[in-house]
C-alpha cells in the first residue's frame, strides 16, 4: 500500500482572491513592482504566460495589471505599475495606497494575450512597461529552451525595469 502524498491545501477557486502585499521594489523611475502572496501560504492558482490580474482598488475603482514573474512559481505573483500623473488615476491609487503588509483584492488571473509554444523561434518586442507579460514569457522560453530573442527599448537607459522578478 502507498503512503498518501502530503501536499499543502490549495486556494479555493474564487471569482477573486485576497492577497498580501509582501514586497513593493522600486524598479525604474515612477515604476514600483508588485509581490503579492497568500496570507497563509497556500499555493496561488496557476498561471500561465502573459497572464494578467484585476486589481481592485478604492472605490469602485480595477485595473489590470500584467503578471511578470514565472509563472511556475505559485508562491507569488508579481506585476509592475508605472505611475501616470495624466492617467485616469489607478497607477496613483496603487502607488499612493498600497503598501507592504496590506491585503488587497485581486482578480482569479486570466490570459488574452497567450504564448503559442509551438514556434521555431521567437522575437519579442517590448517598450516600457510593457516589457512586464514578457518578461513572464521569457521564463517559460528559457525553461523550454527555446529559440528567442527579446528586444527592450525605453526612453532612456534608468526607465527600463533593472531587475529580474
Amino acid at each position: 500500500m502507498n503512503s498518501p502524498i502530503l501536499t499543502r491545501e490549495l486556494i479555493p477557486a474564487t471569482d477573486t482572491l485576497e492577497l498580501l502585499v509582501h514586497q513593493i521594489r522600486y524598479e525604474a523611475p515612477g515604476i514600483n513592482s508588485y509581490q503579492l502572496v497568500d496570507p497563509l501560504a497556500r499555493p496561488l492558482p496557476e498561471v500561465t504566460p502573459g497572464s494578467h490580474i484585476d486589481v481592485h482598488l478604492p472605490g469602485p475603482m480595477v485595473r489590470q495589471y500584467s503578471l511578470s514573474n514565472d509563472p511556475t512559481d505559485r508562491r507569488r505573483y508579481v506585476f509592475a505599475v508605472l505611475k501616470d500623473e495624466a492617467g485616469g488615476g489607478g497607477s496613483k491609487a496603487v502607488h499612493q495606497t498600497v503598501h507592504v503588509q496590506d491585503t488587497i483584492r485581486i482578480g482569479i488571473p486570466r490570459n488574452n494575450f497567450g504564448l503559442d509554444e509551438t514556434a521555431f523561434k521567437y522575437i519579442l518586442l517590448a517598450g516600457g512597461i510593457g516589457i512586464t507579460p514578457l518578461k513572464a514569457m521569457c521564463h517559460r522560453l528559457a525553461a523550454l529552451n527555446a529559440n528567442f530573442v527579446l528586444h527592450y527599448c525605453s526612453k532612456a537607459p534608468e526607465y527600463a525595469l533593472s531587475r529580474t522578478n
